[in-house]
């Protein structure tokens, strides 16, 4: 992933997304972990999005915007400190796929 591919905004509305509806089910915690990078690790965004959007919220999947998807996975990026940046992660399966899951650290 390249560096800084979501806003310290986006990331911030996600906090607030998760927090009214993940976080009853969801700690924030489990997001940061290696397990959780290592199932999307060089795989493209849209995996990430894929998932999250088709199971989520588990009592009403698909539920949300897809922007606020996108949001949530900007929270999670920040989660586990990827670098912000001064556009937001793309909304779209074209835009999402190339996009690489890889810590800009490592």
């Amino acid at each position: 992933m390249k560096a800084g591919v979501y806003t310290a905004a986006q990331a911030d509305r996600g906090q607030a997304l998760f927090r009214s509806q993940c976080a009853s089910c969801h700690a924030p915690n489990r997001f940061t972990d290696d397990l959780f990078y290592t199932s999307f690790a060089g795989k493209p965004m849209w995996e990430m999005y894929d998932v999250i959007s088709d199971t989520m919220p588990e009592d009403k999947p698909a539920s949300l915007k897809p922007e606020e998807y996108v949001d949530v996975m900007a929270y999670l990026l920040k989660l586990n400190d990827f670098p912000t940046g001064n556009t937001e992660l793309p909304v779209g399966k074209d835009a999402l796929s190339a996009i690489l899951m890889e810590k800009p650290f490592d």
